[in-house]
This record gives C-alpha cells, structure tokens and sequence, in this order.
C-alpha cells in the first residue's frame, strides 16, 4: 500500500479515528467524579476497535476464495443442452452451434485468460480446431465421436514429371463399402478402387504435359452415391532429363529394354557394355574420372563390370558418390568375394546371393472371387496378372540401409545406403524387363523411375514448402522461405507473409487462405511454387478426423492431475461487515445513553426475584 492510494488515507482516517476515541475515554474515566467500572471502560474501548476494523473491511472486503470446477468447452457437434456441475465455467467456441447457459468465447486462449485456473478441462462435440490446439497446463478430457463415413486421411501427390505417375493416398472411414475414383480434367476416370471401413487406398494415374491439373477424387457408396469428392492438384514440372550411365558387362535383355525405356521416357542415358578383349559395345566410351562422373547424376553398374575395373575407375565412382552422385549396383550373378569385400566398403554389407528366387510383384488373388452386387458371378480385375520375375537371394545387412522398392511378399528388392552427399543403391531383380514383354510397361516404368528418381543426384529443391492441405478460411504454414515473401492470389493481390522467428532453420511463416483456387508463392529471390487451396466445405470429413485427432492427442499429453493452484479469488461481499458494524455502534450508543449500568443491573435482577 503506496502513500499515494486511497486504501491508505483510508486506514489512516479510520485508525486516528480510533485512537482519539480511546484517549477520549481514558481522560474521561480520569476526570470522571464517579469512576465507571473498569469492564466498562474496556468494553467501550473493545467496541471502538471493532467498529474501526468493521469500517475498514466493509469499505474493503477481503475477497472471496472459490474453487473452480470444469472448464467445459463446446466445439462443433456439441448438444444444445450441456449438464454442469457447481464450479463448471461453460463456454462455447465459434464453430459450435447454440449451447443453452453457454458463454461465447473467440478461441480457447482468451477463456484460459478469462478463467485461468481450471481444475480440468472437457471438450465436447468434434474437438478442437488448428487455431486451439496447444499444449494445455491441465488434464483434458475428450470423449471422441466415431469416425465419419467419408475421408479420413489424404496425402497428395508430389509435384511429377511429364509422363511419370503420380499417387494419391488415403484412408476412408465408417463408409462399411465402396468405391474410390480418381477422375481426370476431362472427365474420364483414370483409376478406381474398391474400399471398406477404415481400409487405405492408392490410386494412381500420369499427366504428360507441364503445367497445373486438377483431378477430382470421389468417394462412392455401394449403391454408387458420391459420399465425398475433393480436388486433387498436380504439378508437372519439366525437369532437367537425368544423366545416367549405365556399365554393364555382357549384353542383356535387360540392358536392352532399360535403354528403350529411358529414350521413350527423355532420360538422357548412355550405356556401355564391355564384352572383354577391347571390344565395347553400345554408346561411345566414357572415362570415370572425376570430370565425367560430376556431369553424371547416376551410374548404373553390374557385378561383371566392376569386376573389371581396376582401381582407379573404382576410386574415381566412390569419390563421386561422396561428392552427390548415386550409384546403383546391379547384381546379375553369384558374387565373388572381392566384390562382396568392395561393395561392403560402398556401405552395402551383404548376404546370401548363391541362387536366384522368384517372386511375384502382386498379391495372388484367392481362388473364390467375391460376386458382383448383381450375382451374376466373379467381379474381373480390370488388369492382368503380373509375370513371375527373379531376383537374387541377397540381404543388405544392418538397420542403416532404406528400402525401397518389396515385393508382395514383402522381401526387398531395391534399397540404398547414403555416403557422404550421395547414395549406394543395390537392385536385386535380374529380369524386369519381362514386364514389357507381358504388357506391362507402366509397371516396369513406375519401379525403374523410382530407383533413378531416388538414388540418383538430388536436384535443387528451391521449393517452398506446404504444410498440410490448404483451406479457406484455416491457418496453414509456408516454410523454406527466403527474403520478404508473399502470396499471389487468384485476383492479383498480394499478402505479405512475416516469418516467424521462432522457426529457425526453416523460415515458416502462417497464411490463411481467404479464396479457393490456384495461388503462388513467391520469395525475395523471386522463387514461384504454386499451392492449391480448397473451398471451405472440400471434404468436411478430413477436417473432422484431423480435429478429432488432434484433440485426443493434446488429451494424451496433458497433465494426469490437476495443478496445485486450482482455485481463484472474486470480491468478497461487505455485507457482513456493514451489519458488525452497526452492532459495535449501537452497543456503543448504548453504553454511553446508560452509563450506571451496575444499577440497571441490579435492578433488573430484583425485579427477576419477585
């Protein structure tokens, strides 16, 4: 209490008050010719405190301790009628509908400032949105509803090359059966499959031409009623052709259809084959040594051909590799134990490799198909069944080595090993190239591109980076920029976007997304990435399970028990001390009106005994 507030002249006045009270009743119980009773001049003292002390407080009463209950949140899906308990604070976020006894709050944040020391925390309803999912200091409590029918889970495709495919994932939820179809620009359905509750899907199709598509996904009931459709973006960028040399040692038909394939795909490919004596076949020689290597995004290379280089060329592909080129070592045979020992030391340590396995790159189907919905018989697959391929019986050993490519089984055929800047790869199947002979040349383009795709020389990746799938109206982070950025909108205006300092490294910065439709970042190095960003009722179902894990997430990791300080202070009431204080002045009132108080009482104890 400063000199300067008025709760201190208050208690000053009242306290002086006091005080010449007490010394006007000493000096008047000194010069009083009948001295009064000691009690007596003690209890008008006492009653002069008092009536001090109950001013004081009644003008400033003490607060009030409460302790405070639940703090109930309503969300979206949340009853229009909510049972509390006493202590329970409800209120109601904006997404939720009427709440009856509700109080309407903007986000969670400012209800924890407004109520800050809940004893716990409920969420009813769908559960929290991206804008109140934060860390919470206090146990939190959410019942979650089941799964919606429709989408549960989605991942986009990447941006992709001309001509290459792209995949679209997800995963449907309460939907017990259905199809899920991926439609192109056009209107044709590229891809489609057959799904059930809580059953994940892949589709896959391919955009020859560069520039911005989009398909359309729909999910589909078993009478054929679109349950959910959500737009798909691709981006297809043409990409700088990758360098590739491929080294064999005898001519295959292996090498053959590799070849074929790279020129119908626009890789720029050169092979070599070195049948012995001098004598070279295919492309014109090329020298490994460090300037032709760095050129090089990939080197493809059997055991019979490096068998027979010698050290220098050997030395010269390890030094690339480390420098970022990748390296894909094909085994075509049993290995000798050189070739073991040097490929170890590439950071592939291997086993088994004596002899040569099938293996089958789809499931087997069972024998009893499932019947159509009409029973006319067996549903038939829309593809035919892949060949029978082989590969070699080799193991990459230790937990270091990526795997990319299995086969239905779920054995690796192609995995790789990072060494310094670039990656080792091994490629265990002997003859894909059966697949175009059968008919499938798509299959056998998918796997080779994946192996050139990832083991080769990682480009420059000056893209900005999405979090998430973009929404009207909902926060998303755009991270990897560089400068002052901004976002171009479909009308041409411009939004300014402030880097969060707190992202360090990876220069994020929130964006909320105010029209559906195409949208462009663009950096203070004028670097462009596109970003599709959906209308605000795309697949209600997404937002749903993703808000509903969320919440059981934050559920999962907030505190067991409630914090110690789980109570709060309001303004006490003065009543009661109004109501002291009219007592100590009248009784002070009266002791002074009847000051022979001995003889009031002894005349009131006569009057008893008759």
């Amino acid at each position: 209490m400063s000199l300067s507030s008025p709760d201190f002249w208050t208690a000053l006045v009242i306290g002086g008050a006091v005080i010449l009270g007490i010394v006007r009743l000493i000096l008047w119980h000194r010069k009083a010719e009948v001295q009064a009773p000691r009690w007596r001049v003690a209890t008008l003292m006492g009653l002069q405190v008092v009536a001090g002390l109950s001013l004081w407080l009644a003008l400033n009463p003490p607060p009030s301790v409460i302790r405070t209950g639940a703090l109930i949140v309503a969300t979206a899906g949340s009853p229009a009628t909510v049972p509390t308990a006493p202590g329970d604070i409800l209120i109601a976020l904006p997404e939720s509908g009427p709440v009856a006894g509700a109080t309407r709050v903007p986000d969670l944040a400012t209800a924890l400032r407004r109520y800050p020391t809940p004893a716990r925390i409920r969420v009813l309803g769908q559960g929290l949105t991206p804008r109140d999912q934060s860390p919470l200091p206090v146990p939190v409590a959410f019942t979650a509803p089941p799964l919606p029918r429709g989408l549960t889970d989605l991942a986009l495709p990447d941006p992709t090359a001309p001509g290459a495919t792209f995949v679209v994932g997800g995963q449907v939820g309460t939907l017990a059966a259905g199809t899920v179809e991926l439609v192109d620009p056009a209107g044709e359905v590229v891809d489609t499959a057959r799904v059930v509750a809580g059953e994940r899907f892949a589709l896959m199709a391919a955009v020859r031409t560069p520039g911005l598509a989009l398909f359309d996904l729909r999910l589909r009931d078993a009478a054929g009623a679109v349950v959910e459709r959500i737009a798909v973006p691709v981006e297809t960028i043409a990409r700088t052709p990758p360098r590739v040399l491929v080294l064999a040692g005898a001519p295959t038909a292996e090498t053959k259809y590799l070849k074929r394939w790279a020129e119908d795909s626009g890789i720029d490919l050169a092979l070599n084959i070195d049948i012995g004596g001098g004598i070279q076949l295919g492309d014109p020689p090329v020298p490994l040594n460090a300037a032709t290597l760095d050129a090089l995004d990939l080197v493809v290379l059997d055991d019979r051909r490096w068998d027979a280089l010698g050290g220098g060329p050997r030395a010269a592909l390890t030094a690339a590799v480390n420098n970022g080129m990748g390296l894909l070592l094909r085994p075509t045979g049993p290995l000798s134990a050189a070739t073991r020992r040097d490929w170890a030391g590439l950071g592939l340590s291997l086993s088994g490799g004596e002899e040569a396995l099938p293996l089958r790159l789809d499931p087997p189907t069972d024998e009893a198909a499932p019947e159509t919905e009409s029973g006319a018989g067996p549903a038939v697959e829309d593809t035919e069944a892949l060949p029978e391929l082989a590969r070699r019986n080799l193991t990459v050993d230790g937990s270091d080595a990526v795997t990319l490519l299995r086969d239905a089984d779920g054995v690796t055929l192609a995995s790789w090993h990072g060494r310094g800047r670039g990656r080792v790869g091994i490629w265990t199947v002997t003859d894909s190239y059966a697949l175009v002979l059968t008919g499938r040349p798509d299959r056998y383009g998918e796997m080779w591109s994946a192996l050139f795709s990832e083991i080769g020389r990682a480009g420059d990746d000056s893209r900005a980076e999405i979090d998430g799938i973009a929404r009207v109206g909902t926060r998303i982070a755009l991270c990897r920029l560089n400068g002052q950025a901004t976002v171009l909108g479909q009308d041409g205006r411009a939004h300014t976007l402030r880097v969060d300092p707190a992202a360090g490294d990876r220069a994020c910065a929130a964006f909320w997304p105010e029209q559906p439709g195409w949208q462009v970042i663009r950096d203070g190095e004028n670097r462009q990435t596109p970003f599709y960003v959906q209308p605000a009722d795309a697949a209600p179902s997404l937002v749903m399970a993703a808000d509903r894990s969320a919440t059981l997430a934050l559920a999962g990791t907030a505190p067991t028990r409630a914090a110690p300080a789980s109570t709060s202070h309001a303004p006490g009431s003065p009543v009661l001390w109004y109501v002291s204080l009219l007592v100590a002045l009248s009784g002070l009132w009266w002791f002074e009106r009847n000051r022979d108080v001995g003889g009031l009482v002894a005349s009131l104890r006569a009057r008893l005994r008759r």
